[in-house]
């Protein structure tokens, strides 16, 4: 079971690489970022950076190997809305090598309090969304990013039922909540932007 859950594993990781190319692309589509919460993409590289991590002390291939490829990917949509300034590469960087250092140096304990935590990512996003949700503006918050995410985190859920991994299964329910609730009030923002413009 647990070489099936590292398949599992890896085809999560895969499809979570792709996770930013939807919103990324839909920023340079639409050449702004209107009601994209950029403070979760940086979480995000912290997330992403701290599972690389977590993934080479737990000698879990398909964690770090596609934590650090996710990292890459998410780090383009940060570039599209802040530029690919020197500033801009600082903070990516440091940002990765902080969100790493910090769960590699800290007791087992408080660097999976941290990992929980940062698992929950998307909650500026889900609150920007929420505000909102009684605008007709054509957000640039991808939906399809989203089903990306939620299509990864199922994946990442069976690897870790199947490897017995609780913590993942934990922290993977907290991330696929947050990211179907901002799924669905974004749906219902990109309605309200369609039935504004057949008007």
């Amino acid at each position: 079971m647990h070489a099936i859950g590292e398949m599992f594993g890896f085809a999560g990781g895969i499809i979570g690489i792709a996770t930013g190319l939807p919103q990324y692309f839909r920023i340079r589509k639409q050449g702004n970022h209107d009601g994209l919460a950029l403070s979760p993409w940086l979480l995000m590289l912290a997330t992403f950076a701290a599972y690389t991590a977590f993934g080479l002390m737990a000698n879990s291939p398909a964690i770090w190997v596609c934590n650090f490829l996710t990292y890459c990917t998410t780090a383009l949509v940060v570039f599209a809305v802040k530029g690919y300034g020197i500033r801009v590469w600082a903070i990516v960087l440091a940002l990765g090598i902080g969100a790493a250092a910090l769960i590699w140096l800290l007791p087992p304990t408080i660097s999976n309090i941290a990992l929980v935590i940062v698992t929950a990512n998307r909650v500026p996003q889900l609150i920007r969304s929420w505000v909102n949700r009684h605008t007709a503006m054509v957000s640039a918050v991808s939906i399809s990013s989203l089903a990306v995410a939620v299509t990864s985190m199922l994946c990442w859920g069976a690897y870790a039922i199947l490897t017995e991994r609780s913590f993942i299964v934990l922290t993977t329910s907290v991330a696929m909540g947050i990211t179907l609730a901002t799924a669905l009030v974004e749906a219902h923002i990109a309605r309200l932007a369609k039935t504004a413009h057949l008007a």
